[in-house]
């Protein structure tokens, strides 16, 4: 059985195709690459935008084109919340939501198993109504193996309320592809309902992986030779607020912290973000101070003007979030810190962009992802006025895009000099490139290719370069 997967949208979703994947291997199946054929497609969909959602189905198009026999599974977040819409696709066999995507493998086999035995069954059924099988006539000749689409997709998705309980998925052995830094999957769902977005339907509400699976799971990993955790889930701040939960993130990451290792092997822990919805200012300076995490967050401000975050029902104020700035800032001047702003929300004006514009220039953000606003359906921001044109949306993104341009040059600038610990990803071109702890992109020269993927090394950060910045390597590395 050749299995091939497609995978859109965030780094949870990832994880989760990596666990399915897993799942067919130890069933003896063979992975494929997308583009290659294959007897079942696994596309694991996103829904944040509505070119997720056409991406996905151009895909479910082109996998049933390369192979009309194929096995077609839509799952993820896109056939949560639009299920009869994928299932109306006549390319697709099994809508699996989420909450199910453990039981994928499993439900794959058993329609295999039923395609071979109705094929097996066909010829006995058509001798006994007397029918000639050796001299079909041409207009009656099978298509693509006899199994052309004549059954309505079979359905499994629980909706949103009852996804009460976080899915067992099992432990994820291999990481990711480039064996440097590994993605663990720590929390499920959303309950902050902000006003854009569609994910708090499509992920249910908030349920936390326990503990104990999450220090095994790390401790697997560093032993395969990872060296960077990076803890993720669709709103990772979320992790141990729900009633009952056993540990708070904080708490999670102590445990780490104090992990042991055999062979004294040490590694390094990243979020993958943390929501100011979520967590305040106290409430991050109780996470930063861990030993093994990186010093950088992922902050998403969304926007800098109040009035856009009280329609995008964003729980907190610009005020509030400079404050956590200013406190990881104080906690370390160079700790990175990176951010999404959405621009061109209903009702944002020009003063409410200069807002933005400002929360940039003082949050000196490593990074600045921009992104323009597009209406979801089913959200509350789908229902405002007020909608700001197209030409506008694009003017504001290139003039933030700009000047995130401008303060990432400015982060790095202020690195140079520093000695930073570089976890190295790869060598190519004569330079090999990693990302340090506070998340600046390094080239370090390696033109004999003797620095190792992989790794940690400690660096002195020398001068603007590319994307980053040129490093040399310490003397006692």
């Amino acid at each position: 059985m050749r299995v091939a997967f497609h995978t859109l949208g965030c780094k949870v979703n990832h994880y989760e195709t990596e666990a399915i994947k897993e799942a067919f291997v130890s069933r003896g199946a063979e992975i494929k690459d997308e583009n290659e054929a294959a007897d079942v497609y696994v596309i694991n969909t996103c829904t944040v935008t509505n070119i997720a959602d056409r991406k996905s189905r151009q895909f479910i198009r082109r996998a049933k084109k390369a192979n009309p026999e194929a096995i077609i599974v839509v799952t993820g977040c896109y056939a949560q919340v639009a299920v009869d819409e994928v299932a109306g696709m006549p390319e697709v066999d099994l809508v699996i939501g989420n909450g199910h995507k453990s039981e994928i493998c499993g439900l794959v086999m058993e329609k295999l198993a039923a395609r071979e035995s109705k094929r097996a069954a066909a010829p006995t059924e058509k001798l006994a109504a007397g029918e000639n099988t050796r001299a079909a006539a041409p207009e009656e000749k099978p298509i693509a193996g006899d199994t052309p689409k004549a059954e309505a997709a079979d359905i499994i998705v629980t909706p949103r309320d009852g996804l009460t309980l976080y899915e067992d998925m099992g432990m994820i052995r291999s990481g990711s592809d480039d064996m440097s830094r590994a993605y663990i999957k720590i929390q499920d769902g959303c309950d902050r309902f902000c006003s854009y977005c569609l994910i708090p339907y499509a992920r249910g509400p908030v349920r936390s992986r326990p503990s104990g699976e999450i220090i095994e799971e790390v401790r697997n990993l560093v032993e395969t030779g990872f060296s960077e955790v990076i803890l993720t889930g669709i709103n990772t701040a979320l992790y141990g607020t729900e009633p009952g939960a056993e540990c708070t993130l904080s708490e999670l990451l102590t445990m780490l912290d104090e992990l042991e290792i055999s062979g004294n092997m040490d590694f390094r822990i990243r979020l993958s973000s943390l929501e100011p919805t979520v967590v305040d200012k106290d409430n991050v300076e109780e996470i930063v101070r861990h030993r093994r995490l990186c010093h950088h967050l992922h902050l998403s401000a969304q926007s800098g003007s109040n009035n856009v975050l009280r329609s995008m029902n964003r729980h907190y104020t610009r005020d509030e979030y400079i404050e956590i700035v200013k406190m990881l800032r104080g906690f370390d001047p160079l700790f990175g810190i990176t951010t999404d702003i959405i621009v061109g929300f209903p009702g944002e004006t020009e003063d409410d962009f200069e807002d933005s514009l400002d929360i940039v220039r003082q949050a000196e953000f490593g990074r600045t992802h921009v992104f323009r606003y597009s209406p979801r359906k089913g959200t509350a921001g789908a229902a405002m006025k007020d909608a700001v044109p197209e030409k506008v949306k694009k003017d504001r993104a290139d003039a933030l895009e700009s000047l995130g341009e401008e303060t990432a040059q400015r982060f790095i600038e202020a690195n140079i000099g520093i000695a930073q610990t570089v976890l190295i990803e790869e060598s190519r071109e004569g330079y090999a490139t990693g990302y340090t702890g506070n998340y600046i992109k390094v080239y370090i020269e390696d033109t004999g290719n003797m620095i190792a993927a992989g790794a940690l090394y400690d660096v002195t950060l020398t001068g603007l370069f590319r994307d980053g910045a040129l490093a040399v390597l310490n003397i006692n590395d």
